[in-house]
This record gives structure tokens, sequence and C-alpha cells, in this order.
């Protein structure tokens, strides 16, 4: 047999040629596979960016119960407020009033009685929110286990209730801030 004929040289051949190929057409499509993936990530953070933005505006914009708007009207007070716990590197946590920027750890706010606080955890920690002094008030859903997660506090009678939260432990590792953990406090004056 002749060296030229040697099935095993045709066969090397034309797996260099194989080769060659996959190579050529890999250096043209993974860059644009790579693309498409960074892309559709951008989308992706967008979309949850869009619905976040769309469940804070939701909560604030909830109408208050006819009770409430009643008692609003004869104490001059808000039937409703929002607080959303945001996560910040200094202090891990601090409050954002009625769509305002995330400010402080501790928020003063006036209801009517029969009034309602909308509360929402945008924390990277769970939240259990706590009555301190005052009378009670009517919470549904205390525990905000998970980012995005709402309750509602409703303020049957007149008076000043104190409320504190309970944070957990973060969601995810790696998590850094800097100095102690704010202790959130709201004040809740009824009329």
């Amino acid at each position: 047999m002749s060296p030229e004929n040697d099935p095993g040289d045709t066969e090397r051949a034309d797996q260099r040629a194989f080769d060659d190929q996959v190579e050529r057409a890999a250096r043209r499509w993974l860059p644009i596979a790579a693309g498409v993936g960074i892309g559709a990530a951008l989308i992706m953070s967008l979309v949850a960016l869009t619905v976040s933005t769309n469940q804070h505006t939701t909560t604030m914009m909830q109408a208050a119960p006819a009770p409430a708007a009643a008692a609003a009207a004869k104490s001059n007070a808000p039937a409703t407020a929002s607080i959303i716990i945001d996560h910040v590197t200094r202090g891990c946590h601090t409050l954002a009033i009625n769509g305002g920027a995330p400010g402080s750890p501790s928020a003063t706010l006036r209801i009517a009685a029969g009034g309602v606080l909308h509360l929402q955890n945008n924390d990277v920690m769970p939240h259990k929110l706590v009555r301190v002094t005052g009378p009670q008030p009517q919470m549904s859903q205390a525990t905000m286990s998970h980012m995005g997660a709402k309750t509602n506090v409703t303020f049957p009678t007149s008076g000043t209730y104190r409320l504190t939260t309970k944070a957990g432990e973060d969601y995810m590792k790696g998590i850094v801030t800097t100095g102690a953990d704010n202790v959130l406090k709201i004040k809740v004056i009824v009329s």
C-alpha cells in the first residue's frame, strides 16, 4: 500500500479540516452568542426593575377604606401612609416614607383613626413588624419574609403607636455594610 493511499492520513486530514471549520464557526458565532446573553440579562434586569417600581407605585396608590377616609376628613390627618424598608450600605436598612428617598431609620407619621399604613420590605433580609408601645394595631402579615413582601397596619383608635422591626439574616451571603445595623423605629400618631 502506498503512503498517499493510507486511510489513517485521510482520516487525520478530514479531522483537521473539520476542526478548522469548527474553530472558524466558533470565532464567528461565540461573540454573537455572548452578546445575545448579555442583552437578555439586561432586558431581564429592566423587567425586574419595572415590576418592582410598579409594585411600589401600586402600594402607594391603594384606595383608603371608607371609614378611614371619613375619619381623615374630621381630623385633617391622612387616611393612609406608606413606608418602604430599603437596604443601605451604612446602617444596613432605612425607611423611605410616602415615596420619598431612603433616609432615616426613624419615622413619625400622622394618620386618622381607622387609617392604614402600607409597609413594603425591599431590604436584603426579612423583617418582622412588632408593636413596642401604644394601643394594639391590626396587622396583616407582620412577617415580611422576602424582598417585596408587604404588610398593612390599621390603627383602629386614637393614640400613639410605636412599632419596630426585628431583622433576620441576609437572604444571600456576601452583603457588606458599614457600622452597626440601624434599629428601625416607627411612631404613628393617630387622631
